[in-house]
């Protein structure tokens, strides 16, 4: 899909007298209800929101990347407020906030920018990686913090799976039925599944998807749909005509949210610009 395709609204100039602060944030999910603050709802960016108010005495709306589900985890959520204040620096705001912040959020850099960034509207992608660890394996420091299953499915299917998902398609199947946007078409960058070592030792299983967006519970439904089908080893040419059938009865189940981690946001406009000419071809 084209980039002039993903009907992104114009961006709106800073308000005069105020200034804008970009955030990267990273935080564990199982105490939030996720990112965006909803009515009666323990939520990220209320603490957020909070302590900025606590610092400035000003109420701000903190604007994110995107948002991320309840229990859902972050290494490098990006955000954004606008404010009145002149006095503090903008990378002053990451050490005041983490003062007040509770210890599973961290604002890890803070930096002013000028009206051409905008933390959702300038994004260019967005990266999410889950964690697997095999039962045996599983120390209490992981509770919470991976995906556990009995035994690894086989890789090179899994792989197999993953390179289907790559490209511009229509991701229905593997879509929850509460999302609410009107196109289910989303480009795929980069899908694959590799081990890793973690600081235990221990072999983890760990897929990385990174595309321009993503629908509600999207990857955990593919995620968990995966590992579902290469336990019971069903071939890719079945897998393919699953995700081609656009329907959601088809998809396996939903991975739990506690291995997910929205891992890195891109604002780089060259870094997947191969994706863009092939869609222009």
């Amino acid at each position: 899909m084209a980039r002039s395709n993903w009907r992104r609204p114009p961006l709106e100039p800073i308000a005069e007298g105020k200034r804008r602060i970009r955030m990267t944030v990273s935080y564990q999910g199982p105490h939030y209800n996720g990112w965006q603050k909803q009515t009666n709802s323990h939520a990220v960016t209320q603490e957020i929101e909070d302590a900025i108010h606590t610092i400035t005495g000003e109420t701000v709306l903190v604007v994110g990347s995107g948002r991320t589900d309840s229990g859902v985890h972050a290494i490098g959520q990006v955000c954004h407020f606008d404010l009145s204040n002149q006095k503090i620096k903008g990378e002053a705001f990451a050490l005041a906030l983490n003062r007040l912040l509770p210890p599973d959020i961290r604002i890890l850099s803070s930096s002013q920018v000028d009206g051409t960034f905008h933390a959702r509207y300038t994004s260019m992608a967005r990266m999410y990686r889950y964690y697997f660890k095999e039962e045996r394996d599983m120390t209490p420091f992981d509770i919470q913090q991976v995906g556990k299953v009995r035994n690894f499915p086989d890789l090179e299917l899994l792989n197999q799976y993953a390179e289907v998902l790559k490209g511009t398609h229509d991701f229905t199947t593997f879509t929850a039925s509460k999302d609410c946007c009107e196109s289910k078409v989303r480009d795929i960058y980069e899908s694959y599944w590799t081990y890793e070592t973690d600081r235990f030792g221990s072999r983890v299983l760990t897929y990385t998807i990174c595309g321009n967006a993503f629908l509600y519970k999207m990857v955990r439904s593919l995620v968990g749909s995966m590992m579902e089908f290469a336990n019971t080893k069903m071939e890719k040419a079945r897998f393919a005509e699953i995700f081609a059938s656009k329907d959601r009865s088809l998809a396996g189940r939903t991975a739990s949210p506690w291995g997910l981690y929205l891992y890195r946001i891109s604002y780089d406009e060259e870094e997947y610009a191969w994706f863009e000419e092939q869609s222009n071809e």
